[in-house]
């Protein structure tokens, strides 16, 4: 592919894979990943699963030594324009660094989920009502658990924060909180997103451990080329990237819906049917949702609610399919979808599913249905369970009387199916006759890399002023083609399967 000046960065660090995704200033993007090294545990406790921070470095260099070889630069230093780098981090990594700013522990990742106690006593002591909900994975009951289980970090400790802040703070020396993680961990107040002073005292922590939070999509600061190699494994990073503005970062669930096309006009509902099927709304921040409701929310930008429905098993329950029933197939995806579409629709049935237990359960007499009937059944069934989420939110959003979205945006590995397109757009006019129903149109590297691609996008909006909805409206981050609708018996078919399963 074309490779030039890098104009912005992204970094991506989820469970699995730190990747690097990188556009120039004509638009030209590319993606470098590796798998993710440094896994441990705190204490050696199975409990609190954590990695090292210390293997960041290295894998940044040398997934920016990959793209180098690909022919990208990133010495920007000369131009008038600085480049702009951010990133999407799983949500929940607690990173703690003594009063010099070394890590004293592995960053405890989201997988932790300790400290029941402490949110008990956390609840009782009512900081929900200023930091809204917690669970035991967050940062603020899990700070509580790691110091009464090793109180005397209290001695040592000068930093609390998540990975996405520390990496910013080895770039830029800069001390921050972005809020799209902080919110999502206990640690700012829901109304103002400042940090929440009265909440850290009341659970026993020092304020100063704390930094000042920065809005997400704004600078933190400029990337300085100081220190020696032989000291800091950083300094090749930051002298790599002398100059470059770091933006306040993005949790994963907050990238992954940015890097779908989400909007924060609350006119477009995102469904992507990837490796996990996700469902993305955005919402005003003072909308009365149903307390009782199932959708998880997470920070957007300013006064927004992002809202989260998944089909957590989404890719993996396609490819567990396909791994039993069509193996030497699997890298031939068209052939299989072609087989989806022109399979006998009066044959098809629903796949049942269990996403926490990872099975599928399979209509009587099964095994014994052509290969095409297999296939069309079981993207059916993928569609029809992340249709039922979506009904779902709409009813929630509905009750607390926000319009409806009026845009549905398919995505995802499973959109290049046009039976899978088929299902959906009959799905999503069931349940609202006026919908515009579309299909991402972006292409190249990044078409499915929706965590880094939010994280790219969340770097360029300090050149917008922070407006998300000026990029959309650009016209060429997000492109958009209409979802290909079932034609003639199809569509009738398709309405009445969708409608005897519920919708």
């Amino acid at each position: 592919m074309a490779a030039g000046l890098a104009d912005l960065l992204a970094l991506d660090v989820t469970t699995t894979e730190f990747a690097v995704a990188v556009r120039d200033d004509q638009g030209n993007e590319d993606y470098a990943a590796l798998p993710m090294r440094g896994a441990a545990a705190w204490q050696s406790d199975p409990a609190f699963p954590a990695f090292e921070l210390a293997e960041v470095p290295g894998m940044l260099r040398d997934l920016l030594g990959m793209l180098k070889a690909r022919g990208w630069q990133f010495d920007r230093r000369g131009e008038t324009v600085p480049g702009c780098l951010s990133v999407a981090c799983r949500q929940h990594d607690m990173v703690l660094l003594d009063k010099e700013s070394q890590p004293l522990a592995p960053a405890i990742s989201w997988q932790c989920n300790a400290a029941v106690e402490e949110v008990g006593s956390l609840r009782k002591a009512g900081v929900e009502k200023t930091v809204g909900k917690i669970e035991p994975r967050f940062v603020l009951p899990k700070l509580a658990c790691v110091l009464n289980r090793q109180p005397e970090l209290r001695d040592t400790l000068g930093t609390v924060c998540m990975t996405g802040d520390w990496i910013a703070q080895r770039l830029t020396g800069h001390r921050s909180l972005s809020t799209s993680d902080a919110l999502s961990n206990g640690l700012l107040e829901q109304k103002t997103r400042k940090r929440a002073d009265k909440v850290l005292e009341k659970a026993g922590f020092d304020i100063a451990w704390f930094p000042e939070a920065a809005q997400s999509g704004s600078v933190v600061g400029t990337v300085q080329p100081v220190g020696t190699a032989e000291e800091d494994p950083w300094t090749p990073l930051r002298q790599t990237l002398a100059g470059w503005q770091f933006v306040a970062g993005l949790g994963d669930n907050h990238a992954s819906a940015v890097g779908c096309g989400m909007t924060d006009d609350y006119q477009k509902l995102v469904v992507s049917g990837g490796t996990s099927g996700t469902i993305n709304l955005s919402c005003p921040k003072s909308a009365k949702l149903p307390e009782d409701g199932h959708s998880l929310q997470f920070e957007f930008y300013r006064d927004s609610l992002l809202l989260l429905l998944m089909l957590a098993d989404c890719g993996a329950w396609y490819n567990r399919f396909l791994d039993r029933f069509a193996p030497e197939l699997k890298q031939t995806m068209d052939e299989l979808n072609m087989l989806a579409l022109s399979s006998d629709l009066t044959a098809l049935r629903r796949v049942l599913h269990d996403d926490a237990a990872h099975v599928e359960e399979f209509p009587p007499s099964w095994a014994n249905c052509p290969l095409g009937v297999k296939v069309a059944d079981t993207q059916l069934s993928i569609a029809l369970e992340l249709l039922l989420r979506v009904q779902r939110m709409l009813a929630e959003v509905r009750a607390a009387g926000v319009p409806s979205a009026d845009t549905y945006v398919l995505t995802g590995g499973l959109s290049q199916s046009l039976f899978f397109q088929g299902v959906f757009f009959t799905g999503i006019k069931l349940l609202q006759p006026s919908a515009n129903v579309k299909v991402s149109g972006r292409t190249g590297p990044l078409r499915y890399k929706t965590s880094a691609y939010g994280a790219l996008i969340n770097a360029e909006l300090p050149r917008v002023g922070g407006k998300l909805a000026e990029l959309h409206a650009a016209g060429n981050r997000f492109p958009l083609v209409d979802c290909v609708p079932p034609q003639g018996p199809a569509a009738a078919a398709l309405r009445y399967l969708l409608r005897s399963y519920g919708m």
